[in-house]
């Protein structure tokens, strides 16, 4: 409330949209709420198929995707105690079955009755209706009614193959650098559009940083691999083992094809500029993450330390205690820097892996340290449960002063007390205790502080501008450089995202080479729907049934490459999508039905509705506009009543859980249930 007023929010597309908070929150917009409702009703093909509409990575998002849906989704707001539903592990269940990888075995498949009591199994299971007779029309089953009705935005692969289907397009010669993430959804995305694509990669092997940055323990590699063919499969041209920059460089390229995608990964860690840092077993989180995925060898010693936290975070706390404090200069530059940012949030993430990667290669002391308390680490929680069990030593709170060495050799790191990463307004000022350092033993300290990228691949060309940073800069919208023919995403552009960043930024950039190849402009328009559900009811026990942990394997099986996750069975996986809050379904209120009985505020068990004179309500233009509409008069007139004669129905969409009591309990079908979905196409200005 402000100034003693209910602050109201006249809802239109964009809010509606913003109610689907884990759609809104995914960076490539996959409709969540769709898949996971669909597993819920045992819909696993559907769920596929929504999952995969915007993501042609949507295999390996399945398996280590930082899920931003979960960190937005409304469940766990429901209760201190509630988590957010299992989105990501959901996504996992419909690719393992309708996905490429569907056609081989997967390890470490478990049994239902193991992990979930019978009862709750019977009563939960897809295939189970909520018992509530009477109610035959479509909104019957749990959920939302015809779930293969989704919201798709532009870059869907329907809107593609109808954009492809265009009369007077060119089909032209695409070069894609790079096989990682991005470039894989830059080479599905205009393949589907008709153009000729050939990736250059410089390994032996397709998918970038995920392939060689991201430990094989985290993920399956043969499904990986069967998710990347199917996009050759689409007409895909691939030259491995073939690097630009020396034989061929980027100008031979953009003569031979018309235009060019730079989705090169940052292969080359960050060092930090301290004491002993170029002593014998220092070495940076990329190199040995790229040994270890590539089978080499690799001596760590007995003894372990990984300095993680974020680059930022470690150039301050180099810069702190160097020079005892940091200058106002530098102090304002690191305000201009937003707190856990993505980048920082992979950085420690990286740190991870590289830890337990560490125990895998034999190391019996494995500690890792970061300037953010327990509360300020950015890493998912599971990522970090998971790290504490296997017996990593995770010490918050600390910073690198410099490296100690004997006869050249790593010997230990003297270590310094954080007192604060961010200041009163969570900005990043990281301060330091006085008097705290001391000097914790090593063989081997690995830096997993960032990533650079290596712009040989440029050839020293002149027309390609690059950012402060030392990214290549581009336009965000169309992924643009420059140069009018080259293009570029993913870390080279951005620096280190998300897996599903990096998706995106492939295909914000596929759109921007189609703009590019066919001289037109791309317009993109909204097509709103709204689905009436007469009946709707959803799962017993739904605000109930709590998160359960993914079935992992135990502790003591965890060695080599073997994959930890084993995933749902279908029956723990409908569970879980029973969890939904379906946040797409919206109750709708009919002013002229409405009788004022408070039926409905009575019935509600969340509070979530109230009713109150005009003089009691605040809120924009939208407002004023809408009262007007529907009653006739300006906003103040009815405010400035002596004795109120309109009222307002409020509601609060965050608390609402979509019981439709209040439905039920309107005498005079005021109140419906109402699905809203929403379809972004292109077509060109």
């Amino acid at each position: 409330m402000a100034n003693g007023k209910f602050t109201v929010t006249v809802p239109d597309v964009n809010y509606w949209r913003s109610q689907i908070k884990c759609q809104a929150a995914c960076p490539v917009q996959t409709d969540a709420r769709g898949y996971v409702t669909a597993v819920a009703r045992g819909e696993f093909e559907t769920g596929y198929q929504i999952a995969h509409d915007p993501n042609p990575l949507s295999t390996i998002c399945g398996r280590i995707c930082s899920a931003p849906c979960e960190a937005a989704c409304r469940r766990a707001a429901l209760s201190p105690q509630a988590e957010a539903v299992a989105i990501r592990p959901l996504k996992r269940v419909v690719t393992e079955r309708h996905g490429p990888e569907a056609g081989i075995r997967l390890p470490g498949r478990v049994s239902a009755a193991a992990f979930v009591p019978l009862e709750t199994v019977a009563q939960n299971a897809a295939a189970v209706f909520s018992a509530n007779p009477g109610k035959t029309a479509r909104g019957t089953r749990p959920g939302t009614g015809p779930i293969s009705q989704f919201s798709a935005v532009r870059w869907s692969r329907e809107e593609l193959r109808k954009l492809a289907a265009q009369p007077g397009r060119r089909r032209s010669q695409v070069a894609v650098i790079g096989a990682g993430p991005s470039g894989l959804t830059v080479a599905h995305d205009l393949a589907l559009l008709g153009h000729h694509v050939t990736i250059f990669e410089a390994g032996s092997k397709l998918g970038g940083m995920i392939r060689y940055g991201v430990p094989a323990f985290r993920f399956d590699q043969e499904a990986f691999d069967l998710e990347i063919q199917q996009i050759l499969d689409m007409g895909v041209e691939v030259k491995l083992n073939t690097p630009i920059g020396k034989k061929i460089k980027l100008a031979d390229l953009r003569r031979q094809f018309d235009a060019v995608y730079l989705g090169l990964g940052l292969m080359k860690g960050r060092l930090l500029n301290i004491e002993g840092v170029t002593l014998d077993g220092v070495i940076t989180a990329v190199d040995l993450l790229l040994n270890y995925n590539s089978g080499y060898k690799v001596e760590l010693g007995r003894r372990v330390l990984v300095v993680g936290g974020g680059d930022v975070a470690m150039d301050a706390a180099r810069t702190a205690l160097r020079l005892g404090q940091l200058t106002a200069e530098q102090q304002s530059a690191l305000r201009d820097v937003p707190a856990r940012t993505s980048e920082e949030s992979e950085t420690v993430r990286t740190a991870l892996d590289v830890a337990r990667t560490a125990l895998r290669l034999g190391v019996t002391d494995v500690r890792m340290i970061a300037l953010e308390s327990w509360d300020e680490l950015p890493a998912s929680k599971f990522e970090v449960e998971e790290a504490l069990e296997e017996g990593i030593q995770i010490f918050p709170r600390r910073g690198p002063h410099r490296i100690v060495g004997v006869e050249g050799k790593v010997a230990g790191v003297e270590v310094i007390d954080v007192a604060a990463v961010f200041d009163s307004q969570g900005r990043f000022a990281p301060t330091f205790k006085p008097n705290s350092a001391r000097v914790w033993e090593c063989d081997t300290v690995i830096l997993a502080i960032g990533q650079q990228a290596d712009l040989d691949v440029l050839g020293g060309g002149n027309d390609i501008n690059l950012t402060p940073r030392g990214f290549v800069a581009i336009n965000p919208d169309t992924g643009q450089t420059s140069a009018a023919d080259v293009f570029a995403g993913g870390d080279i552009a951005y620096g280190p995202h998300l897996l599903i960043d990096a998706v995106k930024h492939g295909h914000l950039a596929a759109l921007g080479m189609e703009q590019y190849l066919q001289n037109r402009r791309l317009r993109i328009y909204t097509q709103p729907e709204w689905i009436e559900l007469p009946n709707h009811v959803m799962f017993d026990n739904w605000c109930k049934l709590e998160r359960r942990p993914v079935p992992t394997v135990p502790i003591d099986r965890r060695t080599g490459v073997s994959v930890v996750e084993l995933g749902y069975s279908e029956a723990e996986a409908a569970e879980q999508g029973a969890r939904c809050l379906e946040c797409s379904v919206n109750t709708i209120f009919d002013g002229s039905k409405c009788i004022l009985c408070n039926g409905c505020v009575d019935v509600c068990p969340w509070n979530c509705l109230k009713i109150v004179s005009l003089s009691q309500i605040d809120g924009d233009a939208a407002l004023r506009r809408a009262v007007e509409t529907h009653l006739g008069a300006p906003l103040a007139n009815w405010q400035a009543e002596s004795a109120p004669t309109a009222a307002a129905m409020l509601k609060d969409d965050d608390a609402c859980t979509r019981c439709a009591l209040c439905a039920e309990r309107c005498p005079t079908g005021a109140i419906s249930m109402e699905a809203f979905r929403f379809q972004e196409a292109l077509t060109y200005a």
